[in-house]
């Protein structure tokens, strides 16, 4: 067995990798010469990738006929060198010889035998001869097939660019067509598709049809399916037009109902193109071309959105508000019917990846004595003392888990000089009950995850999503502008993520907006972009904190539940403390539920837990210091404040 040790080293390189520049990468275009595989190309160019080689899987030798395979298309297959040539790239191809073994939905490899590893095999050797740093794949709407892309880039340091991945596919099948991508269909299988009608008729021939098909059965126009798969003949990139002189349809399943077949080219040649336009760099020939890129999507949403210059992060002054946890408060776990709660801190001993270890040892061990463990965790809460730490943290986090690691929200707080960071997590006993929506591509649907988390998950009728940053996703860097366009790029993220878990912002009930900036407290509340998103019940505040990650100036945490309930939420800013402590522990004692304390300004926290002791001897947690926490009810110009926040989850109306 590999030791954890040397999981850590690798993952720190794998880290290292990962936080480059995602500007102008080596990348290596899977390709299977298809329609979204050559348009994901075309992406690429646009988004300023260098696409050095081609990598392509095809049936064995001995098969003449087309492979029915879960990962890649094969129809078409004998014309994949003559996609190469007409791209002018090296081709890289292996003949496929394992199989679909490992179906489940999520792929953590290596898997002895299983077709992905052939897939792993060859990208090693494309990585090892051009130096890629990513990988081009052409998926829109199948998990299944970006999963193990993403777990092969995973396991070879590349990224994964998807930019297709999500999309609307009307809009989509639009977009390709408008971009000049001239493919045949190669194959089909569905109602309303004949193999000796609809072979090696053109994508534009056959729109209409396809959208008349999606109406009435249901079939997706973009084949996403399996219902038809294609070939491009011609596309921007192309230096030669591909010509079919001669072909055959082969009938693999005769139905009357949905007949499956594929077209056997049999000749063809390569018709060149004008050497005015041959002579154009591939990023002249695209730059014209109206579709979707991260410079479009940082346009139309400047456009909508409030925009201000983008200010530099300078660090705001701050103490350390609290000495130190009183030692009961270090390991604090709370355990209902269905949940626990665990909250504790990493101890500073002056090796960060010994302390870490330390705290996920620990976290594990309090987890398993009420019978849970890493796969029970609906999210985790971490407060970390320096964000310059965020990539050396993360990088023995990982190691923790596997294939869908638990939502996770991050920010820098002001913790006693002796913690590294404070972890709060929250667990279902069943962990069955719990979905996760994991995408590790670059795309243009939503920020890939910058670290080992997932984007959501799904736990009974509790959506957690992670905390959201505002990224433009395709480029994985921060819309260039000021506090209010980046708050509202960030809870869009958050939206755009509850929505693929099924929920809306009608379904909010607690929404926390992190920042480091003071005077950009009273927009992140009151902003008609707020207000008119998040439902007036829902528990809403302001929290500003020493630092973010990434340096970005906002930073969301939404919770989302499908019945709607929402939790009561206490913020003051008299500092009388009796008063405080009389009224969080009587709300205590009504609810009978377990709270999170958010805490600033001169109020002795340690003081203010043993009032509330006082007043009501149930759950309580360790409050976390910030520099300033507002609730949207209350006048902004108060000084101290304190903030009683009821803990996300099945703890709802017990």
């Amino acid at each position: 067995m590999i030791s954890r040790v040397f999981c850590q080293r690798r993952t720190v390189l794998a880290f290292a990798c990962q936080y480059r520049s995602l500007h102008n990468m080596r990348v290596a275009g899977l390709i299977s010469g298809g329609k979204d595989s050559c348009f994901n190309l075309l992406k690429c160019v646009a988004e300023d990738h260098n696409v050095v080689a081609l990598a392509n899987l095809h049936p064995p030798i001995d098969n003449n006929g087309e492979l029915d395979s879960y990962m890649y298309q094969t129809a078409g297959h004998e014309m994949i060198g003559c996609v190469a040539q007409a791209l002018g790239l090296p081709l890289h191809r292996r003949a496929l010889q394992g199989t679909s073994l490992n179906i489940a939905e999520g792929y953590k490899g290596p898997h002895a035998g299983d077709e992905v590893e052939d897939l792993f095999e060859l990208i090693k050797g494309v990585k090892e001869e051009h130096k890629i740093e990513a990988v081009a794949v052409g998926a829109v709407l199948s998990d299944y097939q970006r999963v193990r892309v993403e777990d092969v880039c995973s396991r070879l340091g590349l990224n994964c660019l998807s930019y297709l991945w999500s999309r609307d596919q009307a809009q989509l099948l639009e977009e390709i067509l408008a971009c000049q991508i001239d493919a045949v269909l190669v194959k089909v299988a569905s109602i309303g598709l004949d193999p000796k009608l609809h072979l090696n008729q053109s994508l534009s021939t056959m729109k209409d049809h396809l959208s008349k098909l999606n109406k009435d059965y249901g079939v997706h126009v973009c084949g996403e399916g399996g219902e038809y798969e294609t070939l491009t003949l011609d596309c921007p990139l192309y230096n030669s037009k591909i010509v079919i002189d001669e072909c055959e349809t082969v009938i693999h399943a005769d139905s009357d109902i949905a007949p499956v077949g594929y077209l056997k080219v049999k000749k063809y040649h390569l018709e060149p193109k004008p050497a005015e336009f041959t002579s154009l760099s591939w990023a002249d020939r695209v730059k014209q071309l109206p579709m979707a890129t991260s410079e479009t999507f940082t346009a139309e949403f400047l456009s909508r959105a409030t925009h201000s210059p983008p200010l530099k992060y300078v660090r705001p002054e701050t103490t350390n508000l609290v000495s130190e946890w009183p030692e009961k408060y270090k390991t604090f776990v709370v355990e209902t019917e269905n949940e626990v709660f665990c909250s504790l801190q990493a101890e500073k001993t002056g090796d960060l990846v010994s302390d870490t270890k330390g705290l996920m040892d620990r976290l594990q061990e309090v987890l398993a004595a009420h019978s849970c463990g890493f796969p029970n965790l609906s999210y985790v809460l971490l407060y970390i003392s320096d964000m310059s730490q965020f990539v050396n943290i993360n990088a023995v986090y990982t190691t923790y888990f596997g294939i869908n690691p638990p939502p996770r929200i991050c920010v820098e707080a002001a913790l006693p000089s002796t913690s590294l960071f404070h972890a709060q997590v929250l667990c279902h006993k069943d962990p069955t009950l719990k979905k996760t929506r994991h995408v590790q591509s670059i795309s243009h649907w939503a920020p890939s995850c910058i670290g080992p988390y997932s984007q959501a998950s799904h736990v009974g009728s509790n959506v957690f999503v992670s905390g959201q940053i505002p990224f433009v996703p395709g480029a994985m860097k921060a819309v260039p502008t000021g506090f209010p366009g980046q708050c509202q790029l960030a809870l869009e993220h958050a939206l755009t993520v509850g929505e693929v878990m099924g929920v809306t912002s009608e379904h909010i009930t607690s929404a926390h907006c992190y920042v480091y900036n003071e005077e950009d407290v009273a927009h992140a509340l009151s902003s008609s972009y707020v207000r008119s998103t998040i439902p007036s019940k829902a528990e809403t505040l302001c929290v500003v904190v020493p630092r973010l990650p990434r340096d970005v100036s906002a930073e969301w945490h939404v919770n989302f539940n499908l019945e709607g309930v929402v939790p009561h939420t206490i913020a003051t800013g008299d500092d009388d403390l009796k008063k405080v402590c009389t009224e969080v522990g009587s709300k205590m004692h009504q609810s009978n539920l377990y709270f999170v304390f958010y805490s600033a300004g001169s109020i002795d926290v340690n003081q203010l837990i043993a009032g509330i002791k006082e007043v009501n001897s149930n759950h309580l947690f360790v409050p976390i210091p910030v520099i300033k926490v507002v609730s949207e009810v209350e006048h902004l110009t108060k000084k101290y404040q304190v903030a009683c926040v009821q803990v996300p989850g099945y703890g709802y109306g017990l």
